[in-house]
């Protein structure tokens, strides 16, 4: 009885730890345009390839791999907090190349 007692413990303790390492979980990169870029507040207007707009705000904790130009192809990442969108991480496919050279 013990031993089941124990190994129902453990699962549960498994369980948690993933459930709450999913809630961490990275988000999928989107594919967008920026169409306004703005350094002093640091936040850009991006088109998305579905045709949705969103402003997505960067801080020091992004991770940024290129320059931000308007008319720019990305990835980013992004979560939600504080009613708005932050990107994790933005990537410029020409970044790619330029470290590859």
């Amino acid at each position: 009885m013990k031993r089941v007692l124990a190994l129902a413990a453990v699962l549960g303790f498994c369980a948690a730890i993933g459930l709450a390492n999913a809630e961490h979980a990275k988000s999928p990169a989107t594919e967008a345009t920026i169409t306004k870029l703005d350094n002093a507040s640091k936040s850009m207007v991006v088109k998305t390839t579905d045709g949705k707009e969103m402003t997505i705000y960067w801080n020091e904790s992004t991770k940024m791999h290129g320059d931000l130009k308007e008319g720019e192809t990305i990835h980013v990442r992004t979560s939600e907090k504080d009613g708005k969108i932050w990107a994790t991480s933005v990537h410029t496919p020409k970044a790619k190349k330029e470290k590859a050279s």
